[in-house]
């Protein structure tokens, strides 16, 4: 009897032996293979896509444009945030079918607040942008397959979906049409700012004061914005755009530096007398 629990003993450990010798095994195996997948040329591709898939790098952040006053602190010249609206195809949670059941809607809604296009036109910008993201999904699925390190340019991630810059009251009116509604990870909504250039005073000491180019990173064209345009342009400053728990987050890597302001010996009421006596006088004639 004796004997025989020793040989059944002996069984069970031998056993339980090549089980641990198994698991063992397979531990080793997936080390080794996490190895290769961090510190070989593989390793370097995977982390390669995988950046593409959530780093966008090298944004420019544009600086304020200082502003330009009077003497005794009237605003001439000031600048007021645009927003250029793009599509990201690649957002986390962003859904075909989601897509496809609103993209109608969505496009009369934006062709009525925007008549510069058609809804039409709004309907295959919209779906030309997720036939673009399942190209580039297949060309990955291809390299990744052939063991390929060649690059795909992802441009469904940054697709400009509105011609023109709009304002902050107008980016959330868009906020609320269908599809839009959803937060950003879903429905890939991207507002750029930027900088426009107002008047209060309108086109009060016009040529003193002087304009700015329509493309305002280009700076002053005339007057004192082009004779202070070192003063008030600013520095740009640097930053990228990184997925984060499936959103879309702006990481500032290097800060703007926003442009000084202006104070000039121009007096607003005295500069007003003087242009209505001008023109009338010049009406008269």
């Amino acid at each position: 009897m004796g004997k025989k629990t020793d040989e059944n003993k002996k069984r069970i450990l031998n056993r339980y032996g090549l089980i641990v010798f198994l698991l063992l095994g397979v531990g080793l195996m997936i080390i080794f293979s996490a190895g290769k997948i961090v510190f070989t040329a593989e390793g370097k591709k995977w982390r390669e896509v995988g950046e593409r898939e959530t780093i966008i790098k090298d944004r420019v952040i544009l600086p304020k444009r200082g502003n330009i006053y009077t003497y005794d602190g009237k605003l001439l010249a000031t600048s007021e945030p645009l927003y250029s609206v793009y599509m990201d195809f690649w957002a986390e949670g962003m859904r075909k079918d989601t897509l496809m059941k609103y993209v109608g809607d969505l496009s009369v809604a934006l062709a009525k607040k925007f008549p510069d296009r058609t809804a039409s036109q709004y309907r295959n910008i919209i779906l030309n942008g997720w036939k673009l993201r399942e190209k580039e999904e297949r060309q990955l699925q291809e390299n990744a397959t052939k063991g390929s390190e060649k690059k795909v340019a992802l441009r469904s991630r940054y697709v400009r979906i509105l011609r023109p810059d709009i304002s902050y009251v107008d980016l959330k009116e868009i906020r609320t049409y269908p599809f839009l509604n959803q937060r950003s990870n879903r429905s890939g909504l991207i507002a750029e700012e930027k900088n426009a250039r107002k008047r209060p005073f309108g086109n009060l000491a016009n040529r003193t004061v002087g304009n700015v180019y329509k493309d305002l990173e280009k700076g002053g064209a005339s007057g004192l914005e082009l004779k202070y345009d070192s003063l008030l342009r600013g520095i740009e400053g640097v930053k990228s755009r990184q997925k984060i728990q499936g959103r879309w987050t702006d990481i500032e890597e290097i800060a703007a530096k926003d442009g000084y302001d202006i104070v000039t010996t121009l007096d607003a009421d005295i500069q007003d007398v003087t242009e209505r006596a001008l023109r009338a006088k010049l009406e008269e004639t």
